[in-house]
């Protein structure tokens, strides 16, 4: 069974040639989970999204389903099995590959899906899909939406006249790359329930985003450590924002799109008008609707051009940036209830990049964010990018303690963190 795939499900695929384009999400238990039903969950789920047992064409971008093997898709390992050390192969499929890794006490369910078939908020989506299935719900007239026309219809409704973006060569800032064993490493830092709460309420007085603040602190660790004070960032815009959820129906699907932020780092300058600074370029970038310039041009290569042309022409227009960024947003307690079972934490990652690349991802889980990267690389790399998401952390704590009208500098103590 072939299932058609979308131009972004085409454009991640040409942007991750360097590592395995995946999502990793890891849910700790307080008790046991039941294997065999979390498999019938699987296959129940499969009813509404099929491709999580396909293969991926590039050549014709589209899903190739030829059996549900549940077996090859849910694994039983025991502590400490690290799944995230094996290869994946998300070309061959399947396109989710489930881990439970039993504690002594309890179970650990790690999941690592494909970027080929949907982004974060999408993964978000397929693992409560998964946790009403495991509940036995009536997911009878559930869907999933995976077209981007509906999106791009309503995009269009509301910008009418898109311009492209004016700074997509801007250069940018490469972290350097220390020799060593090549090793696969994960890091990450929280910020607690009370710390975090006092990071979202100092952005709400400042009336800014909290991934305006995290790309704001990304971009003043990365002039930190590097010395460059002009950093060009992406950030991410969930286009399902501007279209109505539909009932029974999910979104298991690329529907994010990024716009690049080229920050002017001040150093001199409070942090909080840096943070101002990266509100007002995502404002700017917004009205500009250049994501729908681009939608709208790949959707036409997409309908008009050969596979292999729009490879070319595509990986000319849109380079991957070796620093990224990634935003898992908050995780739905009630939507992620498995019958039996205490959630104590979950955790999203991005995928495993190659240093010097580095894609930072933050989820909430019961109001704790953490900050977290998943790099192959050398001893030394990976502590420069903990010091990378240590400074972030310092940056948004101190931020956080400040109050709005005062000028004090925070940059003592995010050298100090950063030494």
């Amino acid at each position: 069974m072939y299932y058609r795939g979308e131009v972004l499900d085409f454009l991640n695929m040409l942007l991750t040639d360097d590592a395995a384009p995946l999502m990793r999400s890891r849910i700790v238990f307080s008790s046991k989970i039941d294997v065999e039903r979390l498999k019938a969950a699987v296959l129940a789920s499969a009813q509404i999204v099929p491709e999580i047992f396909a293969g991926y064409q590039a050549d014709h971008n589209r899903f190739v389903v030829t059996d549900q093997p549940v077996n090859d898709l849910v694994h039983e390992v025991q502590s400490p099995y690290s799944p995230e050390n094996g290869a994946f192969d998300f070309i061959k499929g399947p396109q989710l590959q489930l881990f439970v890794i039993h504690h002594d006490q309890y179970d650990v369910l790690q999941a690592f899906m494909s970027r080929l078939l949907t982004d974060s908020t999408g993964f978000k989506e397929y693992l409560y899909l998964l946790a009403q299935a495991y509940n036995f719900d009536d997911l009878t007239g559930y869907q999933n939406e995976r077209r981007l026309r509906p999106v791009m219809t309503q995009l269009q409704r509301q910008f009418s006249r898109p311009r492209p973006h004016p700074n997509l060569t801007t250069d940018a800032v490469k972290l350097p790359h220390y020799p060593g064993i090549t090793l696969s490493h994960g890091g990450h830092v929280m910020l607690s329930s009370k710390q975090f709460m006092r990071v979202r309420r100092v952005a709400k007085a400042q009336d800014v985003g909290i991934s305006e603040a995290i790309l704001a602190a990304y971009a003043k660790a990365l002039q930190v450590l590097t010395g460059h004070t002009t950093i060009t960032l992406p950030c991410p815009i969930n286009f399902r924002r501007f279209t109505p959820e539909a009932e029974k129906t999910t979104r298991i699907a690329n529907l994010t799109g990024n716009v690049f932020l080229t920050i002017k780092v001040d150093v001199d300058a409070p942090f909080s008008t840096l943070v101002n600074q990266v509100h007002d370029l995502l404002t700017t970038e917004r009205e500009r609707a250049a994501f729908l310039y681009r939608l709208t041009n790949l959707q036409k290569m997409n309908h008009t051009m050969p596979i292999s042309l729009m490879r070319k022409v595509t990986r000319r227009w849109l380079a991957q940036r070796p620093l990224t960024y990634t935003n898992f947003g908050v995780v739905d307690q009630q939507r992620l209830k498995f019958h039996g079972l205490t959630v104590v934490n979950c955790v999203f990652s991005g995928a495993f990049r190659i240093t010097p690349t580095m894609e930072i991802a933050a989820s909430t889980f019961a109001g704790t964010c953490t900050l977290s990267f998943n790099s192959n690389g050398s001893e030394r790399d990976y502590q420069l990018s903990m010091k990378i998401l240590e400074n972030i952390q310092a940056q948004l704590l101190v931020w956080a303690q400040t109050k709005l009208t005062t000028t004090t500098s925070v940059e003592h103590v995010v050298n100090t963190k950063a030494e």
